[in-house]
């Protein structure tokens, strides 16, 4: 399945919102004036890397964000074949709307965004596991015209996949945003040989056992409330 369902997680990488407004410089009057801007209302997808898109803490997101347009394929007159040849510097988004339509991420569009912009109110859809690998292969693609394995991508973000989705249930928990990377970033008896147990998961043969981690210490919590 390429795309999904937001869910309660923070920010992603690929995650697509609607009425984020463009700041589009139009031409001045002369060569020598100012332009004049606009700023209409448009969906785009985030771009940047997940621990790109926010600070230090892991919570807070970072300024401006880098974003890229997303539209209906066809009412821009771009043509996406059923197997996806085509433009490279677009990533397909397949029926985003429920409607049966072609949309796509154009990387030919990247532009800042604030972060206020991005509210929970507004996301449409995330990405997939697979959807979100295809759409950093396009990425990638988009600037150097080099395909790089899917798989081999999808093996590079299998930690940072696994922490998003404990993250949610976390937060799907009623737990707050704050204390999971706060209890993620904290030494476990459990894990001898690792600093932390995020340092844990970029062992991917530790995914699981984190996880069971998780599930014990929301029990923990439940239990203490």
């Amino acid at each position: 399945m390429f795309l999904g369902d937001p869910g309660p997680r923070s920010v992603f990488q690929g995650d697509i919102y609607d009425d984020v407004p463009l700041t589009k410089l139009g031409a001045g009057d002369t060569p020598a004036g100012d332009p004049k801007p606009t700023f209409p209302r448009i969906t785009v997808a985030t771009a940047l890397y997940p621990c790109d898109i926010v600070g230090p803490d892991n919570v807070s997101l970072i300024k401006s964000q880098p974003a890229v347009r997303v539209y209906d394929a066809a009412q821009k007159g771009l043509t996406v074949s059923p197997d996806w040849e085509g433009p490279i510097a677009v990533c397909p988004l397949p029926d985003l709307r429920g409607d049966g339509r072609m949309w796509v991420a154009d990387f030919r569009t990247i532009f800042n965004v604030e972060r206020s912009y991005l509210l929970v109110a507004n996301r449409v859809r995330c990405l997939s596991e697979l959807g979100w690998g295809i759409f950093r292969q396009r990425l990638a693609g988009a600037g150097s015209r080099a395909l790089a394995n899917l798989d081999d991508i999808l093996e590079v973000g299998r930690a940072t996949w696994a922490e998003s989705e404990m993250e949610a249930l976390w937060v799907a928990a009623g737990r707050d945003l704050g204390g999971f990377h706060t209890w993620l970033d904290t030494p476990d008896s459990e894990l001898p040989l690792f600093e932390s147990r995020r340092r844990a998961l970029e062992a991917h043969e530790m995914i699981p056992f984190v996880r069971d981690l998780l599930d014990q210490a929301l029990t923990k919590l439940d239990l203490d409330a």
